[in-house]
């Protein structure tokens, strides 16, 4: 048999890894290329600052720009917002009218040998509705109910406390929450001035359309087993 044919082949291989790890070094002038953002659907607190995260690199340094709803968004003129140094990430301050910001933002990075944008990203807020606490005895089964907004596209649900999802916790595939029995570790701690101290537990449902956001708080008080 021919044994040059392997050996070619190995070389071939390995050239080609060679050529896949390789990275251009920004010593070299080069275009921008962005490295990180948001997510496509970016949901946010608006109590907390609202942040649409935008980097990138390349020679010369980029400088960033972004777009609102398909047109130049001045960010040094309003108020409310920031660009951090050396970053495309906005900062959003909104203690007024938070609303006015959920829109399709898309970041903007350039230098004298090209541009790169990032992905058109829709901000969205959630708020708060207010329900009665479910009240359960530890050890008892529990369902959390999430009632999702009706799709299509089918909405995406998230549990804001974070669970391990085992045999004693599951979620359904509408995102109800399935406890085959409550522990008192379920809840975080917020001693009041009565006998036994009660515990509250606070879980978060997010569920996500296009222009649709609902967050839905559920309470759960848990008391230990009777003595």
């Amino acid at each position: 048999p021919n044994m040059d044919e392997p050996v070619k082949l190995l070389l071939f291989l390995l050239l080609w890894q060679h050529v896949w790890m390789f990275e251009v070094p920004l010593e070299v002038k080069q275009p921008p290329t962005i490295i990180k953002q948001s997510m496509k659907e970016h949901i946010v607190d608006p109590k907390e600052t609202m942040v649409i995260e935008c980097e990138a690199k390349g020679n010369p340094s980029p400088i960033f720009s972004w777009r609102r709803n398909g047109k130049y968004f001045n960010v040094a003129r309003d108020p409310q917002t920031s660009m951090r140094r050396r970053s495309g990430t906005l900062d959003i301050y909104a203690k007024y009218n938070p609303e006015q910001y959920e829109a399709e933002y898309q970041c903007i990075a350039s230098n004298q040998y090209g541009s790169a944008y990032s992905n058109k990203i829709r901000l969205m807020l959630y708020s708060k509705e207010i329900q009665e606490p479910v009240v359960v005895s530890a050890g008892k089964p529990l369902v959390l109910p999430c009632d999702p907004p009706p799709g299509p596209p089918r909405p995406e649900t998230y549990w804001m406390k974070s669970l391990p999802q085992d045999r004693r916790v599951s979620m359904g595939v509408s995102g109800d929450l399935y406890f085959s029995n409550v522990l008192f570790n379920d809840s975080v701690l917020r001693h009041r001035p009565l006998r036994p101290p009660p515990t509250t537990h606070t879980l978060t449902t997010f569920t996500r359309l296009p222009g649709v956001t609902k967050r839905s708080p559920i309470q759960v008080p848990t008391r230990p087993f009777p003595a």
